[in-house]
C-alpha cells in the first residue's frame, strides 16, 4: 500500500508474542487529499486502499486535511483526530479483533448537522464472490437474494450483511452495529471493486409525508438513494456518533458463523432497566406459535386462540402469538355483547396462564396506508398506556410490525418502545423492520427482528414477493442475513406455507437452522401434534452453548449445521438445489460412542418424515442422501 502519510492502526511492537495476538489489522493513510484506508488479515491483504470520510452539511470530510492526531487507548482501540484545513475537526474511533475491524465517525457539534452521503468503502481483489440480498431489509418481503464477482456489482444495492469469499480464501461479512440516533445503512456496489455504505428512504414516506410505516401500495419497494436527512447530538451529548462499520473476516464458515464483533461493539443494556442484563427475570426466550399462516376461517378467533393455547401447552411451547386482528375483538366475536377487545384479551390470558403458557400480541408501529383501524405507537401517551394495559392484564410479550425503513425518526421510535417496554417488562420482537445491529445486546428485551424472506411470501415468489428458489435461499441465510442476529422467519409448515420445492424434513430441520431467542412456529396445530418429528418441535433449544458448521457446508448449496445445548448435539441440514450424495464430517463430537436420533426423508417423497435410530462413534463419518431442497435432522447424545 503506497501512502503519503500512513497512520498504523496497530503498534509495531518488537515481541514476537504480541505480533501473533493481533490477526487483523487496519491502516489508515492519505493519499492525494483524501483519507483511505487498507485491512490485513493474517497478515495478507484483503481490503485495497479505500476511501474514508462523510459528506455533512454539503462538505467532505475525508479531503483537504491539515492533520491527524492518534491517541492510543490500548493496542486494538485507537482514536484519530482529523483536522481539516478549514479548522473543523472530527474523529475515528477504530478497534481492531482477531476476527474483524469495526470503525465510527464522531462530529462535535452543539446543533442539527445535514448528512448527504458516506464515503467508507471497501475495496476487494478482483474476482472476489459476493452473496447479497438484493432490497433493504427494513422492506421485509422483497429480499432475492443472488451471487456475483464484486467486478459485476456496480449499480447494485446490496443489504448489510453481505458476505464475501476472496480469491484466497478468505470469508468477509460487512454490516453495521450500534446503531441509534442516526439513519440505519445499507450498501452501494461501485466500479473496481468496490462498495460503499449509504442510505435509502422510501418514496412514499417522501412523496406522503408520512415519515414512518406502511405506505401506500405502490410505493412498497420504491427506494431513493441518499436523500439529505439532519440529525442533532443526543440529549446532553455535544456530538453525532455513528454505528459503527463492521468487517467480519474468518479463514471458514465456522470462523463467520461464530464472529462475535457486533456483541463486542454494541452498547451495553442499562442496568436500570435491566439489572442482570440478558438473564433479567422478567426476559424469557422461548418457543411459540402464531395462526397467522394457518388454514380456517376462524384462525383470528378467540376461540381458536384457545386452541393453539391447548397444543402449545401440549408441546411445552411457552407462548401463543395474537396476531393481527384482536383489536377488532369486540367487533367480530359472536355475541360480544359489549365486551372490549381488553376484555376478550384477558379472558385468553387468563385461560393461557391456568396452563402455563405465556400471550404476546401483535400491533403495528404505526397506522398502515389506508387503514382505519390501526392504532400505532409514535405518540408516546399512546404507546405508555398500550404497554401498561397490556402488562396489567398480563400479557409477556409485543409483535411490533410495518415500520417499513431505517431512517432517523424510525430507529428512534424503535429505541423509545424498546424502553417503555422495558419499563413495563414486556419482551418484543419487531417485524417488517431493519436488520439487526447489535440492538438486542443493549435492549436485551429485544427478542427478535423480521427483517428476512421467511414463510409468510410463500406463493408470492412471481408476483409480490420475488426472489430465487427456495432450497437456494435457505442455504444461503445462515451464512449472511444471520450473522448480523436472529430473525423471525417464522419457520416450519406443513400446508400451503411449506414450498413445494423443500421437503418437510428441510421444513422439521429450518427449526434448528433459524434460530431465534423467540422461535415463533407457523405450523397449524393439528400437524405439529401428529408430526412424526414431534419430538424436535418439542425440545428444540432457542439459546445454544456452542455453534459449528460442518466443513461440507456450502453457501446457497449444502447449510450443516451442529449446534450444543448442555450434553446434546443436534445436526440440522438443508439442502440446494442439487441432490447431495456424500459423507458429513462429525469431527465436532468429543471422543466416545454415541446414539442418534434421526429424522430424514423417504426415498423421493417430500411429505414424509422417517425417523430412525443408529449409532456413531466421535470422528466418524455420516452418509446422508439428500433430495433437491431436502433435508436431515439428528439429536446426538452421549452413551
Amino acid at each position: 500500500m503506497k501512502l503519503r502519510k500512513l497512520i498504523h492502526l496497530s503498534l509495531a511492537f518488537s515481541i514476537p508474542c504480541l505480533l501473533q495476538a493481533q490477526q487483523a489489522k487496519m491502516n489508515i493513510g492519505i493519499e492525494a487529499g483524501q483519507l483511505n484506508f487498507g485491512i490485513s488479515f493474517k497478515g495478507r491483504p484483503v481490503i485495497m486502499t479505500s476511501p474514508l470520510g462523510m459528506n455533512i452539511d454539503n462538505r467532505l470530510l475525508g479531503q483537504e486535511i491539515k492533520s491527524t492526531t492518534a491517541n492510543t487507548t490500548s493496542e486494538k482501540y485507537k482514536t484519530y483526530a482529523i483536522e481539516q484545513k478549514d479548522g473543523n475537526i472530527y474523529y475515528i474511533d477504530s478497534w481492531e479483533f482477531d476476527n474483524g475491524v469495526a470503525l465510527r465517525y464522531r462530529i462535535p457539534t452543539n446543533g442539527p448537522r445535514c448528512i448527504y452521503s458516506e464515503q467508507t468503502s471497501y475495496t476487494f481483489p478482483s474476482g472476489t464472490h459476493v452473496w447479497y440480498a438484493s432490497g433493504p431489509f427494513q422492506y421485509g418481503w422483497i429480499q432475492a437474494y443472488q451471487e456475483w464477482n464484486t467486478d459485476s456489482i456496480k449499480n447494485e444495492l446490496l443489504a448489510p450483511p453481505a458476505t464475501f469469499l476472496l480469491p484466497d480464501g478468505t470469508y468477509a461479512a460487512i454490516t453495521e452495529a450500534n446503531l441509534f440516533n442516526f439513519h440505519g445503512a445499507v450498501l452501494f456496489g461501485k466500479e473496481n471493486n468496490r462498495v460503499q455504505f449509504g442510505y435509502v428512504e422510501n418514496k412514499g414516506h417522501m412523496e406522503t409525508g408520512i415519515i414512518t410505516g406502511l405506505p401506500p401500495a405502490k410505493f412498497y419497494h420504491e427506494a431513493v438513494c441518499d436523500v439529505p436527512w439532519i440529525v442533532s447530538p443526543r440529549k446532553g451529548e455535544n456530538e453525532i456518533v455513528t454505528p459503527w462499520r463492521v468487517l467480519m473476516l474468518a479463514d471458514d464458515l465456522n470462523g463467520l458463523v461464530n464472529n462475535q464483533i457486533i456483541a463486542q461493539v454494541s452498547d451495553k443494556p442499562n442496568p436500570a432497566l435491566f439489572p442482570k442484563g440478558k438473564d433479567t427475570e422478567w426476559i424469557k426466550p422461548g418457543r411459540s406459535v402464531f395462526t397467522w399462516l394457518v388454514e380456517g376461517n376462524d384462525r383470528l378467533s378467540v376461540a381458536n386462540h384457545k386452541k393453539y393455547v391447548d397444543g402449545a401447552a401440549e408441546l411445552g411451547l411457552q407462548s401463543v402469538v395474537v396476531d393481527d386482528g384482536w383489536e377488532l375483538w369486540d367487533k367480530t366475536e359472536k355475541n360480544a355483547n359489549g365486551r372490549s377487545k381488553w376484555d376478550f384479551l384477558k379472558e385468553l390470558v387468563d385461560y393461557a396462564k391456568a396452563k402455563n403458557v405465556d400471550i404476546w400480541v401483535w400491533r403495528p408501529s404505526s397506522p398502515r396506508s389506508g387503514n382505519k383501524t390501526d392504532i400505532g405507537l409514535i405518540d408516546a401517551n399512546e404507546r405508555t398506556d398500550f404497554m401498561k394495559k397490556c402488562a396489567e392484564i398480563g400479557v409477556k410479550g409485543l409483535k411490533i410490525d410495518f415500520f417499513h425503513t431505517e431512517n432517523l425518526f424510525t430507529v428512534n421510535l424503535m429505541e423509545n418502545i424498546l424502553k417503555d417496554a422495558a419499563k413495563a417488562h414486556l419482551m418484543v420482537i419487531f417485524h417488517g423492520v431493519n436488520k439487526p445491529t447489535g440492538d438486542n445486546y443493549t435492549y436485551p428485551n429485544l427478542l427478535a427482528k423480521e427483517a428476512v424472506r421467511g414463510l409468510e411470501t410463500v406463493g408470492g415468489e412471481n408476483s409480490w414477493a420475488p426472489g430465487p428458489p427456495w432450497p437456494y435461499h435457505n442455504t444461503v441465510l445462515p451464512f449472511t442475513r444471520w450473522l448480523a442476529g436472529p430473525a423471525d422467519y417464522t419457520p416450519l409448515n406443513f400446508r400451503n406455507f411449506c414450498p413445494k420445492s423443500v421437503s418437510f424434513t428441510h421444513q422439521l430441520a429450518s427449526i434448528y437452522t433459524f434460530t431465534s431467542p423467540m422461535l415463533i412456529f407457523a405450523a397449524d396445530m393439528e400437524d405439529m401434534l401428529s408430526c412424526p418429528g414431534r419430538m424436535f418441535i418439542e425440545e428444540v433449544p432457542v439459546v445454544w452453548d456452542e455453534t459449528k458448521v460442518l466443513t461440507e457446508s456450502r453457501i446457497g448449496e449444502l447449510a450443516a449445521i451442529a449446534r450444543r445445548k448442555g450434553d446434546i448435539w443436534y445436526l440440522s441440514v438443508l439442502n440446494g438445489e442439487t441432490p447431495y450424495k456424500g459423507e458429513l464430517n462429525m469431527s465436532f463430537l468429543p471422543k466416545g460412542t454415541y446414539r442418534m436420533t434421526v429424522a430424514s426423508d423417504e426415498g423421493s417423497n417430500y411429505k414424509k418424515i422417517v425417523i430412525s435410530n443408529r449409532k456413531i462413534k466421535a470422528g466418524q463419518k455420516l452418509k446422508v442422501d439428500l433430495l433437491s431442497g431436502g433435508g436431515y435432522l439428528a439429536k446426538i447424545e452421549k452413551l
